[in-house]
């Protein structure tokens, strides 16, 4: 049995006493972290485009505006899907539409979702006959969040944190359900040979 310094507060002997096992359960922790952050990705995202065309106003027409323009159908889709969207210009009248969402399924899901919005705002805009047009040029693709080395750095630490903790509360728990035999107070022990006997009486009794 180790033999503490008996300056050491009896929380920290403990701890010393069962260091291995508060080490075996912090390394099961770190262990456990890394798993987890590597089978949960954080996200899943996924990306469609879509293009706009402006509508031909006749010569000498007074028609577009800024509610024809893909600025006011990007604010109208927007205002829908209001968080996890992105609606961000490619080339020309090509636009990108991005998503990020829990999964990748729910982030193809919305994107298509918010495809369909789009090419519905701008087919409703109409005016003295002109209307601006929208069409989805490919598919929703879908991907699942890429597992990074800081996601497995942050999961271990947290793990090796949590079996840290745990470790050493199951050790003062452990330690707590044992009881320390008390020493026997000298001069009270009796026919153990070794002291006077506490029934025994002085000189001036004798």
């Amino acid at each position: 049995m180790d033999q503490q310094p008996p300056d050491l507060p009896r929380s920290v002997q403990i701890i010393r006493r069962y260091r291995t096992l508060i080490g075996l359960s912090a390394a099961l922790g770190l262990l456990a972290g890394i798993l987890f952050a590597a089978l949960n990705p954080p996200t899943g995202t996924s990306t469609e485009r879509v293009a706009f065309t402006a509508p031909s106003c006749p010569a000498g027409a007074i028609c577009g505006g800024p509610a024809f323009s893909p600025a006011y159908i990007r604010a109208s889709v927007l205002g829908v899907f209001p968080s996890g969207v992105k609606i961000t210009p490619v080339a020309g009248n090509v636009f990108s539409i991005t998503v990020i969402a829990g999964s990748a399924a729910q982030a193809q899901a919305t994107a298509e979702a918010v495809a369909r919005e789009y090419v519905a705002d701008a087919g409703s805009l109409s005016y003295m006959g002109t209307q601006p047009s929208a069409q989805v040029l490919a598919p929703a693709t879908k991907a699942s969040g890429a597992v990074s080395s800081r996601s497995l750095e942050n999961g271990a630490l947290l793990g090796a944190v949590f079996g840290l903790l745990l470790g050493a509360i199951m050790a003062l728990a452990g330690a707590r359900t044992t009881i320390d035999p008390s020493p026997t107070p000298r001069g009270l022990a009796i026919g153990d040979g070794k002291g006077p006997s506490p029934w025994s009486f002085g000189p001036e009794w004798k």
